[in-house]
């Protein structure tokens, strides 16, 4: 139960306002590393599910982090149907859960058809969550790996050109997972560097054979195949995003169960009935269907879509004088990616908490520590002129920036009064005092007025210029409001469980927002507005996105599969970080270190433009790479593959 853990019992605690109160002052710096220790322990505690936006525990985070704003004594941020309130409710699409599902094997007339055979859900199959909410009642038909051209040379194929518009109307396709495989059960096609090709995609596949008309799809892992995924089934949740808008019913069986499902579904042919493993080795020497019509096959999916509510938390500190109506905005989001199915676990880790004490406790717990240490400047700064600070815990931020988007649109505070936006993502594991901050030429001598306060930080200051990038500062780029964007760096446990609190680096948490309050105070008390400037490199026509409001990550068909060295760079083209196995990327044969410079000819400005540029593609395009590896300038040729996921 959520209440067994000591720290969520705290939490809980104060929310109900009992316990000892976290002192306001935080001017002691044990005192304050502690707070900071406390924040994060308890938002990355997995009692907290990974704060995913619609799971319990994304409203314990919001509710502690309204509670810490009450604490250092703050006014509500929001004002809401005439009533100032600390949340901003905003829906972030929907929950996928499976709400009733059956399958089973029927013999007899339509009319009146006796079951032969009934699979359990969760045990022999699962719905998939992009399955559409209906009922399907037909013969099966085995369609291989469901490949329109796959292979070296492109000569595979389970559709033959001529096939008629809908050869698969009123039937349930059975899909096999991967691509044609060897006697060991490895690709065929795949490279040295990938398990599979890009034609493994499931997306294509179902694409493929709904399209021919299939009224119902029945995904299985082909027996024998030598893939981790095999053995286990997705749960309906981290299928969702297999395919969009599917409008037939859809379901992902065990090997087992689909063995059962394929003899009974193949009683009548004249040489017995064929086994799961029969089948793949005809898909596996080529193309084609297998009609396996001895009996009828009933699949019911009942998918439960219910809205997906979170809030943005929101405190303010207000100024006074003649700048009180100019506003700093000071953000950090408080979600993360709960159990890996919202937002994204880099490693397919579903079902497992991912605590997200970098991604991002540590930048709502810099967050608090930055309104602190303001609240008490500004209580002794007398009379002095001061703007008013908007404390902001986004949530959604994983799922595509969803809370900072709605905040800016929905015109809480118009652009015009925002003087600037400081973004606290990923602060928690500075290493060697340095610290990246993006946002520099956001505003016209930006550099020159933050080189003081960066000199006087004792740390090692990484700026860039740009002001876009995917975090939540980007929405506020977007809108013509000067950015900054304070970050420790990336690390190989980032979106997976292993971000932990016990990794947390306080100290550099506490440094990163002394800097971060250092800024805000500047900005909040310098008489000037600043003026907002673009540092997107290229001009861009009018009907170009505006700035920071280009495709991002979850909007995009293809994924390349690397993590960029760095999102504050002003170096032009993009730093590998990190190459994922199994992705386009270490199909190429492109290493950790390399730059990407050119895409098809074109200059690759910075991670956000090398963004646009991938938004153009679908997954099978082949682009030309220029890459830059220590002294030699390469082209490689890389085979993009489907974002929906790396090859299934």
């Amino acid at each position: 139960m959520l209440t067994d853990s000591p720290i969520l019992r705290r939490v809980l605690a104060l929310s109900l306002g009992v316990g000892t109160m976290v002192q306001t002052t935080l001017a002691d710096t044990s005192a304050r590393l502690a707070t900071i220790k406390s924040d994060v322990q308890t938002l990355a505690d997995p009692a907290l599910q990974g704060r995913g936006p619609g799971l319990h525990g994304n409203k314990v985070a919001a509710d502690f982090l309204e509670r810490r704003f009450t604490e250092l004594g703050l006014n509500p941020g929001f004002n809401i149907d005439g009533q100032p309130v600390f949340r901003q409710p905003f829906d972030a699409g929907k929950n996928a859960s499976m709400k009733s599902a059956r399958m089973g094997v029927y013999s007899g007339e339509l009319d009146a058809l006796k079951p032969e055979a009934l699979f359990e859900h969760s045990k022999d199959f699962v719905l998939l969550g992009c399955s559409a909410s209906s009922e399907v009642v037909g013969p099966l038909v085995f369609v291989g790996y469901s490949i329109e051209k796959g292979g070296p040379d492109g000569s595979y194929a389970t559709y033959p050109e001529n096939d008629a518009e809908t050869p698969l109307a009123g039937k349930i396709a059975l899909i096999l997972r991967f691509e044609p495989m060897t006697k060991e059960g490895k690709s065929q096609w795949a490279t040295k560097n990938s398990a599979w090709s890009s034609a493994a995609a499931i997306s294509n596949k179902i694409q493929a054979a709904v399209k021919r008309g299939a009224a119902g799809i029945i995904v299985v892992c082909p027996p024998g195949a030598d893939d981790p995924r095999c053995g286990k089934l997705d749960p309906t949740e981290s299928t969702t995003r297999w395919f969009t808008d599917l409008n037939v019913p859809a379901a992902l069986m065990s090997t087992e169960a689909a063995d059962r499902l394929v003899k009974l579904c193949d009683a009548a042919n004249p040489g017995g009935p064929r086994s799961l493993a029969d089948l793949r080795a005809l898909a596996d020497a080529g193309g084609g269907r297998i009609n396996l019509a001895s009996h009828t096959v009933k699949l019911l999916a009942d998918i439960d879509r219910s809205p997906r509510v979170t809030w943005n938390v929101g405190a303010m500190l207000p100024g006074r004088g003649n700048l009180i109506h100019d506003v700093v905005i000071i953000g950090a989001h408080y979600d993360h990616v709960g159990l890996g199915f919202t937002g994204g676990s880099r490693t397919d880790e579903y079902g497992v908490v991912h605590p997200g004490a970098d991604d991002n406790a540590s930048g709502t717990a810099g967050l608090l520590a930055v309104a602190g240490t303001l609240k008490d400047r500004y209580a002794q700064s007398g009379e002095k002129n001061l703007r008013s600070v908007l404390f902001l815990g986004f949530s959604a931020e994983e799922m595509g920036l969803i809370g900072s988007r709605f905040f800016t649109k929905s015109n809480q505070i118009p652009a015009a009064s925002i003087s600037a936006m400081l973004n606290l993502d990923m602060v928690g594991r500075m290493r060697e005092e340095t610290l990246e901050v993006s946002g520099t030429g956001t505003a016209e001598g930006f550099a020159d007025l933050l080189k003081p306060l960066f000199d006087a930080s004792g740390l090692t200051i990484k700026p860039s210029s740009g002001g876009r990038g995917p975090s939540d500062h980007a929405s506020f780029y977007a809108a013509g409001i000067p950015v900054l964007h304070f970050f420790t760096g990336l690390h190989a446990e980032y979106h997976t469980p292993r971000d932990t609190a016990d990794l947390i680096n306080h100290d550099g948490i506490l440094k990163a927002s002394d800097l971060c309050a250092n800024v805000a105070f500047a900005l909040a008390s310098r008489p000037e507005r600043l003026v907002f400037s673009s540092t997107d490199r290229t001009a861009r026509r009018p009907d170009q996105p505006a700035p920071g409001d280009g495709p991002r990550m979850a909007g995009l068909k293809v994924r390349f599969g690397i993590s960029p060295a760095s999102y504050a760079e002003d170096e032009q083209g993009v730093g590998v970080g990190e190459v994922f196995p199994g992705t386009s990327a270490a199909d190429a044969g492109i290493l950790v270190g390399d730059r990407l410079v050119r895409w098809n000819g074109q200059l690759i400005p910075d991670v956000a433009g090398w963004m646009e540029l991938m938004a153009k593609h679908n997954p099978g395009d082949v682009v030309d790479v220029d890459i830059k590896r220590k002294a030699e300038d390469l082209t490689v040729r890389v085979t993009l593959k489907s974002r929906d996921q790396a090859p299934r």
